[in-house]
């Protein structure tokens, strides 16, 4: 179980961390590049994409903890 615990801290450590480094209030709504700045549209994507994964994650590993308790 300590395994599925340390990866889970990780998971979730790594989510905090994008949501930190990538606000999205930085991107102007209504111009005419929605991107976040210092990102590029393939980059942006792809956070966007990791941040889905490691919630969909997060979430099983915290299910699979809660039932193995």
């Amino acid at each position: 179980m300590e395994l599925l615990e340390s990866i889970w801290f990780i998971i979730s450590s790594m989510i905090i961390l994008i949501v930190l480094l990538v606000d999205p209030k930085s991107s102007i709504a209504g111009s005419s590049s929605n991107s976040i700045i210092g990102f590029s549209n393939s980059n942006q994507q792809f956070i966007y994409n990791l941040s889905a994964v490691l919630i969909l994650l997060f979430f099983i590993l915290t299910t699979a903890l809660s039932l193995g308790n």
